[in-house]
C-alpha cells in the first residue's frame, strides 16, 4: 500500500550523502486484513489449473488496521542498526511520508510524519549521531488533506540579501508547500525556524529538475502562465529573483533535464506540438544542438486525417474555470451533427488536461473513424490538481457529487452548440473515471444517454485506507460521506436511454473486481434489463486489463458500444418479451 499511495516506488531505504548510513523503514502487517485474488490460467500449463492459484495479500480496507510504521537507521560498516522512536502520532494513527536526507554526510535526516486521514502533519528531524529527534515544521490541514509531494532538498547554509535572513550559519532545505493555497517552493531551516519563500502568486510549482548550488539557483516547472502548461523557470536562492529559461507568454508544455554540474540542460519542448529536444549551456539563449527534431514524424502525420485539438477555459457557474480539451473530427463540418463522448479521471489533485502532444491512441481513434466521428471532450472538474488548494479541497469527504455535477454541466454546455448532437451524449472513464462516469448515470439527467464504465470504483469501503481516507476520512468520522459517495441508486441506470458497459479485470489488485461485482448487483437487483447492461468480466487481468488479448477486446467492445449509440434512435428498450412485456401492461391498463 505504501508502494502505490505514498512513495510510488518499491524501496523504502535511503542512502546518506556519504554512504555511510542507511535511513529505512519496516512495516509490521501483524493483523492486517489479507484479500485474495484467484488466477485462473497458468500460462505454463497445457490446460488451466482445476484449483486456481489464489494471490494473498496484505491489504487494509477504509477503516481497518493500517501496518505498524519502524523508522532506522542502519550503520554500513558495522551492521547495526538503531530504532529512531516514532512519537509525533499514535502508532494506530501514524503515516509516514517522505524520508529525506538533509546533510552534506549523514548527520540529520528528515521524515514527515501524518494522522491516519493525512489533514495533520510533522516534519520531525533526527539527529542520527546523537539517536534523538524533534519536529521542526506542523501543519494543520483540516481544510481538505496534505499531500506527500517527495520534494525535499538539502540546500545549506543561504547568504541572502535580504538583512532579514543574513545568518550564513543556518542550514536551510528546500521544499513545496502550499499553505499559502498555492503550491510554492520555500526554503525551510532545518532545526526549525522562519521560512523563506521563493515564489509566490496564484499560480503552482509542477516539478523541480534541478538545484544548483554552485550558481545559488533553483530551476522549476509551473504554471504560472496556464494551468494546463508547464514552462520553466530559475529563482535566486540569493535574491529570489525569478528568470523564464523560455518565452512563457507562449502557450507551451516544457520540461528539462540538467547536467550533475548544472552547466548544460536539454530542453523539451512536450507541445502541443510536435515534440523536440535542444541542448543548452545556462550561458547562453541560443540552442547548442538539437538532439530530437522528429522531423519523420511531423511528415508523417501530415499524412493522416487526424482530428483538431482545442483547449478551452470553461467558465462555471461556481466562479471558478475548469480546463478542457476539446477533439473535433479531422473532417468536422459545423452544420451536420456529432455525437459526444465525455472522457475524464476527475480524481482529487489530477491533472488530465495538459497543453501537450496528445498520443494518438483510441480517444483520437474514436474521432477520426469515418464510421464514428465523435466529439470528444475531457474536463478537469473541480477538486482536481494545479488550480490551488482551495479548488482541489472542494471535494473533501464527499468524493463523487461536484465532479458528477461538473461533468453533467460540460455536457449540456456543448449541447449548447448546434453541431452536437444532444441525443447521442455519453461519457467514458477508468479507474477514478470510469466510478465518476458511474456516478455520472446515477444522477439520472437525461443529457446523458450512454456510458461506459472500466474498473470502477464503486464503494470506496472497498479501496485502500491510505488513499480513501487522505479524502475522504475515515467511515466512523464519516459514514454519510462514505453512504453518499458510493454507487447506490439504480434509477438511472434503469433510466438511462443508450445504456450502460461495464468492464473489469478479475486479477485486479488494486481496484478490485470486487466493486463492479458489487455494482453489476446492485443494478440486477433493482431490474436493471440487459437492453440498459452490458457487462464484461477480463480473465486475471489487473487493472490495466491487457493479458491475453483483453485489451483489444476491451477497446473493440467500446468502439462497438460507440458505433450502436451512434445508430441508436430512442430508447434501447430492447425488443425481446421481457420488455415488450412491461409495455404492453401499461398500455392495457391506459
Amino acid at each position: 500500500m505504501y508502494e502505490e499511495e505514498i512513495f510510488g516506488d518499491r524501496y523504502t531505504l535511503w542512502y546518506s550523502p556519504d554512504g555511510a548510513k542507511i535511513a529505512f523503514l519496516t512495516f509490521n502487517e501483524t493483523g492486517v486484513g489479507t484479500f485474495r485474488i484467484p488466477y485462473y490460467i497458468d500460462d505454463d500449463a497445457e490446460y488451466p489449473p482445476v484449483y486456481p492459484r489464489e494471490l494473498e495479500l496484505r491489504y487494509p480496507k477504509v477503516g481497518t488496521k493500517n501496518p505498524v510504521v519502524g523508522f532506522n537507521i542502519l550503520d554500513v560498516e558495522s551492521g547495526n542498526i538503531t530504532n529512531i522512536a516514532i512519537d509525533a502520532f499514535p502508532e494506530d494513527d501514524l503515516v509516514i511520508g517522505e524520508v529525506a536526507w538533509v546533510t552534506e554526510e549523514h548527520g540529520k535526516v528528515l521524515y514527515r510524519a501524518y494522522n491516519r486521514v493525512q489533514d495533520q502533519e510533522k516534519v520531525v528531524t533526527v539527529d542520527v549521531d546523537a539517536g534523538s529527534s524533534k519536529v521542526t515544521r506542523e501543519r494543520d490541514g483540516t481544510d481538505g488533506w496534505l499531500e506527500n509531494n517527495l520534494q525535499v532538498r538539502y540546500i545549506g547554509p543561504v547568504e541572502r540579501s535580504n538583512a532579514t535572513y543574513g545568518n550564513s550559519s543556518t542550514e536551510y532545505y528546500l521544499d513545496v508547500s502550499d499553505e499559502s493555497g498555492w503550491l510554492h517552493l520555500y526554503l525551510f531551516p532545518i532545526d526549525g525556524g522562519e521560512k523563506i519563500a521563493l515564489t509566490s502568486g496564484e499560480w503552482e510549482v509542477i516539478t523541480i529538475p534541478k538545484v544548483d548550488y554552485k550558481r545559488g539557483l533553483v530551476y522549476f516547472t509551473s504554471t504560472e502562465h496556464h494551468s494546463a502548461e508547464s514552462h520553466i523557470y530559475s529563482v535566486s536562492m540569493k535574491t529570489g529573483e525569478k528568470k523564464a529559461l523560455v518565452d512563457d507568454s507562449i502557450t507551451a508544455f516544457w520540461t528539462g533535464s540538467f547536467s550533475s554540474g548544472g552547466s548544460y540542460y536539454v530542453l523539451r519542448y512536450a507541445g502541443p506540438d510536435v515534440p523536440y529536444q535542444e541542448l543548452y549551456s545556462v550561458n547562453s539563449s541560443q540552442p547548442i544542438r538539437t538532439i530530437v527534431n522528429n522531423t519523420v514524424l511531423y511528415e508523417r502525420l501530415q499524412e493522416y486525417a487526424l482530428p483538431n485539438i482545442t483547449y478551452l477555459d470553461m467558465e462555471h457557474p461556481s466562479g471558478y474555470t475548469l480546463d478542457a480539451m476539446l477533439r473535433l473530427p479531422p473532417n468536422f463540418d459545423p452544420s451536420k451533427k456529432y455525437p459526444l463522448l465525455l472522457i475524464p479521471y476527475g480524481g482529487p489533485n489530477a491533472k488530465e488536461v495538459h497543453k501537450d502532444f496528445i498520443a494518438l491512441n483510441w480517444k483520437a481513434y474514436v474521432s477520426s473513424d469515418p464510421e464514428l466521428e465523435y466529439v470528444t471532450l475531457t474536463l478537469d472538474n473541480r477538486g482536481t490538481g494545479r488550480k490551488g488548494r482551495a479548488f482541489r479541497s472542494l471535494v473533501t469527504s464527499n468524493l463523487g457529487q461536484l465532479e458528477a455535477e461538473d461533468q453533467i454541466w460540460a455536457a449540456k454546455e456543448m449541447a449548447k452548440n448546434s453541431w452536437i448532437d444532444s441525443d447521442h451524449i455519453g461519457i467514458w472513464g477508468w479507474s477514478y473515471g470510469g466510478y465518476l462516469s458511474a456516478k455520472v448515470v446515477e444522477v439520472g439527467d437525461p443529457i446523458i444517454s450512454y456510458s461506459m464504465i472500466t474498473a470502477p470504483v464503486s464503494d470506496w469501503r472497498f479501496y485502500d485506507s491510505l488513499y480513501t481516507e487522505r479524502y475522504m476520512k475515515t467511515p466512523t468520522i464519516n459514514p454519510e460521506g462514505y453512504n453518499r459517495s458510493r454507487v447506490h441508486d439504480a434509477t438511472g441506470f434503469k433510466n438511462i436511454a443508450g445504456g450502460v458497459v461495464i468492464q473489469h479485470g478479475t486479477g485486479d489488485d488494486n481496484v478490485h473486481f470486487q466493486n463492479s461485482a458489487a455494482l453489476v448487483d446492485l443494478l440486477m437487483v433493482n431490474r436493471v434489463t440487459p437492453e440498459k447492461m452490458q457487462n464484461t468480466f477480463f480473465t486475471d487481468s489487473d487493472h490495466s486489463i491487457n493479458f491475453h488479448n483483453n485489451g483489444r477486446f476491451l477497446y473493440r467492445q467500446l468502439s462497438k458500444k460507440l458505433f450502436e449509440e451512434k445508430q441508436r434512435m430512442g430508447d434501447s428498450k430492447g425488443g425481446h418479451q421481457w420488455s415488450k412485456r412491461g409495455r404492453m401492461s401499461r398500455e392495457f391498463r391506459a
